[in-house]
């Protein structure tokens, strides 16, 4: 898939695999205007794709997922902050992250190397799944600038961590190694550098082949239980009776009592 930005690439591959890399690779990967408007374009585009089982999020090369907002753009006015980003419409996905970026509806997978820095631990936030190489490194240094980090990627932040690492986090905006955000639940695997994508990749390949509806029905139990919004428990509950009314649930009762792997087709 084109998106029309040189510094932002999607594709599809064959396993239903969505994959959107951040390259800005002279700034570390710092996110663009343009780069968070192609994202926009990306999410609605794989989340209307049945084609698209699981999302793969990178930063270009192996120096930095993404080191944050362009500052200068920051600066100028040319980013959305949360007070000029217009309000989703009521049934508008509403995840963690900015304007729900990552929200296709899909599982999201967090692949970091390097720098994951402000709007790009934001980025990682909004994944349902962030795993780093051994030379990634974490922080949020808002408190350093002079601005608030969003509510959304806090309140993600704090189920995490806890309120008690989340503050030391946000307030001292001091920088966090791989070991580090594993052992506080910031990540949730570190492996070497050489085999971070096979080990990402291996997942996304073993979620790709598991029920989409199924899928559904976790990820908004997940973020519900985040969110501890008592409105989202009615979205939960009809996720949750879909999957067992479906197609999938009969071919994968099917599959179990015939041993052999299901073929799910998300209907």
């Amino acid at each position: 898939m084109d998106t029309g930005c040189a510094q932002l690439h999607a594709t599809v591959d064959a396993d239903g695999i969505g994959v959107i890399v951040f390259d800005n690779p002279a700034k570390h990967n710092a996110m663009t205007a343009d780069m968070l408007a192609a994202l926009g374009r990306v999410r609605r585009a794989f989340a209307a794709d049945p084609a698209v089982r699981v999302v793969v999020v990178t930063g270009a090369g192996d120096r930095a997922f993404i080191s944050g907002a362009d500052i200068a753009q920051l600066g100028g006015g040319a980013l959305p902050t949360p007070a000029s980003t217009p309000a989703p419409a009521p049934d508008a996905p509403t995840g963690p992250g900015p304007g729900g970026a990552l929200d296709v509806g899909r599982p999201v997978l967090a692949m970091i190397r390097g720098y994951c820095i402000g709007g790009g631990l934001m980025i990682a936030l909004a994944a349902d799944v962030r795993i780093c190489s051994e030379d990634a490194s974490f922080a949020i240094p808002a408190a350093k600038l002079g601005v608030g980090y969003p509510h959304e990627a806090t309140a993600t932040l704090v189920a995490l961590v806890g309120p008690g690492q989340a503050a030391e986090i946000l307030y001292s905006g001091r920088r966090i190694d791989a070991r580090e955000a594993e052992r506080i639940g910031l990540v949730n695997r570190v492996v070497p550098a050489d085999a971070l994508e096979d080990t990402v990749f291996t997942l996304a390949r073993e979620i790709a082949a598991n029920a989409p509806l199924s899928h559904v029905a976790h990820q908004r139990s997940i973020r519900a239980a985040v969110r501890g919004r008592p409105e989202d428990r009615a979205a939960v509950d009809a996720a949750v009776q879909a999957a067992w009314a479906s197609a999938d649930f009969r071919e994968g009762a099917a599959a179990f009592l015939e041993r052999r792997p299901p073929t799910f087709t998300g209907h």
